[in-house]
């Protein structure tokens, strides 16, 4: 199945079984305007305590628990959306695969591209959801191999690529976010920031994304390794690099934000090599 679907292609099948449209900006702007319809969840402001079997499958539960609240699990196609295509919507469609369901599609280019073809918007009311963390065992079916564990990172395999899609400042070392102890990136790490993956709010052509991965150090038949700063820019490029023919992608959801905390943690800084 695609990775997005275009305003128009999702007007035409609009009113089909099973459709259900999921809001992932602020509640705030859902409740102000969003396509007619659409329910809310949050994806974004989740923090996995820590990249371990058990912290994952904790975030699994968590997110499978929300999927309950929200109706999710009865839906053939969700479709997520945001103002325009960035890092909220991606990651709503990486929880959906980490929990082994099909069906699901980014709107490319979000609300705007919606609006510029004379679609219908309404004030968001109804179901509000967010992910939280849940202690117990993954659901039945999820996958672990789209959330690596950071200890993969630390001695990785031969074959295995780190791709940091950060800015450049913070690849670098010279920005770090204020709750980040410190900064810079995992060693030997591949650069490339994932807002070169958008071309005016939409996903740019497969075509170019895979020549700039490839240029970035990337080798398409290698597994990737996606990381930023807590995880939502990285699900962007996961889908950016799938669309672009790179078949094994996952992303380390702890990413910066919890390897910079462990001084143990080794790191680099400074422009790439």
């Amino acid at each position: 199945m695609p990775v997005t679907i275009s305003a128009s292609e999702l007007a035409a099948r609009l009113d089909e079984p099973g459709l259900v449209l999921v809001d992932t900006r602020t509640r705030e702007a859902w409740e102000q305007e969003s396509l007619p319809g659409a329910i809310f969840l949050n994806v974004y402001d989740y923090f996995v305590p820590d990249s371990t079997d058990e912290g994952y499958a904790g975030m699994a539960a968590g997110a499978a628990a929300a999927f309950r609240r929200a109706g999710l699990d009865r839906a053939r196609t969700v479709v997520w959306f945001e103002e325009e295509t960035g890092m909220r919507s991606p990651r709503g469609l990486w929880f959906q695969e980490l929990l082994g369901r099909d069906g699901g599609v980014i709107l490319d280019g979000g609300l705007r591209a919606w609006r510029e073809i004379g679609g219908a918007t309404a004030p968001g009311q109804g179901v509000a959801e967010a992910i939280t963390h849940v202690d117990g065992p993954a659901p039945e079916g999820w996958r672990p191999d789209l959330a690596l564990i950071g200890d993969a990172l630390l001695t990785p395999a031969p074959e295995l690529q780190i791709f940091d899609v950060r800015r450049p400042s913070e690849f670098d070392g010279s920005f770090a976010h204020d709750c980040c102890a410190r900064g810079g990136r995992v060693p030997g790490a591949l650069f490339m920031f994932y807002e070169d993956m958008i071309r005016d709010g939409r996903y740019g052509p497969a075509e170019e994304i895979r020549a700039a991965a490839i240029a970035a150090g990337l080798d398409p038949a290698r597994p990737v390794v996606t990381y930023c700063h807590r995880g939502a820019r990285a699900a962007t490029a996961l889908y950016g690099l799938r669309m672009a023919g790179f078949d094994r992608v996952g992303i380390f959801v702890g990413s910066w934000h919890e390897w910079a905390a462990d001084p143990a943690l080794p790191m680099e800084t400074g422009p790439a090599a």
